[in-house]
């Protein structure tokens, strides 16, 4: 009754600091048996004492009475060889794992002891260091073991622990998600190392491979989805292990649900460079799906994420895309908020617009033809005339134009229809655009 008890206070608290965080994740752990799986063990060697490993490795002067207890040593001083021994990690003396920010855009913000910094590319984020992403702002973190987080737009996530344990060399990262989401692509850890995120009520934990987790605030909802390899998710007293294609979410009562994530979107015009206004993506529909969450990025493991959006249709917009390569990737969103696979495609960007009009000339049964070209690089532009009663065969065809417009005379009587090509060439490839067929009278 106790525990329950110390769970539901727990539960009841929001998440605001580091301290906090790893509060409700002790909480969810509760008991002897949670603390005992969260020690570092460590196997006796030769010569080894319990003052001696403390005054090397362990920290505080109560560290030796408390780990003697625990692991019921009589003579400090005689340690048996062989033996295993337990040790709390917060006992423990260690060394900053170093995490530095590789890759950011638009509005990103940084805390560390408190303050704001200048978020700069290569800064180095400290244990209790908050990262916070506005609208539209995106950044990725390494790890100095190799692992990899993406955080995107609207998410608040501190640096719970970073940390490399001088007893063992093993490591132990901890993100505590407030509000968004993060990608984990986690190297393998070595012996007793581990890599968690922390959401209110649900603690995920892995050794090496690919997951997201989130937590939003207005639902009271933390998820956790797997793409790689295995993840073991602890809500309470469950835990859980969840393989890749799956994911769990949990309840605002800490119950954990798994599911199977929902199948990538398809992009539909595959190999299509986008040179509208607005780049545009349209996705074939999944089953089930409540929403698409469709991000571009400069890599296509978007560590680089520029643009992201998310829709009730498979569709994705974005208006402020520079030229250049990038790539796509959309995923469905099902009604417990869990993010489905996604599958990743390249694309290329050049921005053509071409408007054209026509207007009568003096000259006999004469017409002027003008357009703009909207672009960079070198446009060469070609122009077709259609009379009627001719089908598709042009009577004029010209190409090769280097400057906008073309006066055309001696124009019989009847209805025409006309429009107008550009090839715009830059470093990257060479892009071809034409207006749609527009049609004029000549009556006189």
């Amino acid at each position: 009754m106790q525990l329950r008890a110390r769970q539901g206070e727990c539960m009841g608290r929001h998440t605001q600091s580091i301290k906090r965080v790893v509060m409700i994740a002790a909480c969810m752990a509760g008991g002897a048996e949670a603390r005992a799986k969260d020690d570092l063990t460590y196997l006796v060697k030769r010569g080894d004492t319990l003052y001696g490993l403390s005054a090397a490795y362990a920290k505080g002067a109560k560290a030796v009475r408390h780990i003697q207890q625990a692991n019921h040593i009589r003579l400090p001083r005689r340690l048996p060889t062989g033996k295993t021994i337990s040790v709390p990690r917060d006992l423990l003396r260690f060394d900053p794992i170093p995490l530095r920010i590789v890759n950011f855009s638009g509005p990103v913000s940084v805390s560390i002891n408190g303050s704001d910094v200048s978020v700069i590319k290569g800064l180095t984020l400290p244990e209790g260091a908050l990262i916070r992403t506005g609208g539209n702002g995106f950044v990725s973190l390494v790890g100095s073991d190799g692992s990899r987080i993406i955080l995107p737009s609207q998410t608040r996530v501190r640096v719970a622990r970073a940390r490399r344990y001088r007893l063992t060399g093993s490591s132990d990262i901890d993100f505590a998600i407030e509000q968004g989401r993060a990608e984990i692509r986690a190297a393998k850890q070595q012996a007793q190392g581990r890599l968690r995120t922390i959401t209110p009520g649900v603690v995920s934990a892995v050794r090496g491979t690919i997951f997201r987790a989130g937590y939003n605030q207005d639902a009271n909802r933390s998820v956790t989805e797997v793409i790689e390899g295995t993840v073991e998710t602890s809500s309470q007293d469950v835990t859980l292990a969840i393989g890749a294609g799956s994911g769990v979410f949990a309840s605002p009562e800490g119950t954990l649900s798994q599911a199977t994530l929902l199948p990538a979107p398809k992009l539909q015009s595959v190999g299509k460079v986008q040179t509208e206004s607005v780049v545009h993506f349209d996705f074939t529909p999944v089953p089930h799906a409540g929403a698409y969450l469709t991000q571009v990025a400069r890599d296509a493991s978007f560590l680089d994420i520029v643009a992201e959006s998310e829709n009730v249709q498979p569709v994705g917009e974005f208006p402020d895309i520079k030229n250049g390569t990038y790539f796509v990737r959309s995923i469905a969103v099902d009604t417990n908020s869990l993010h489905g696979v996604d599958e990743v495609w390249s694309f290329r960007r050049q921005r053509v617009g071409l408007s054209a009009d026509v207007s009568p000339t003096a000259l006999p049964g004469g017409f002027r033809v003008n357009w703009m070209v909207e672009g960079e690089g070198t446009s060469i532009f070609r122009f077709q005339l259609y009379s009627q009663g001719n089908g598709d065969v042009p009577a004029v065809d010209e190409s090769g134009l280097l400057q906008p417009g073309i006066t055309l005379t001696n124009l019989k009587r009847g209805l025409y229809r006309w429009r107008v090509g550009v090839t715009q060439t830059t470093s990257e490839g060479s892009t071809e655009v034409w207006t749609s067929l527009q049609q004029f009278t000549v009556s006189n």
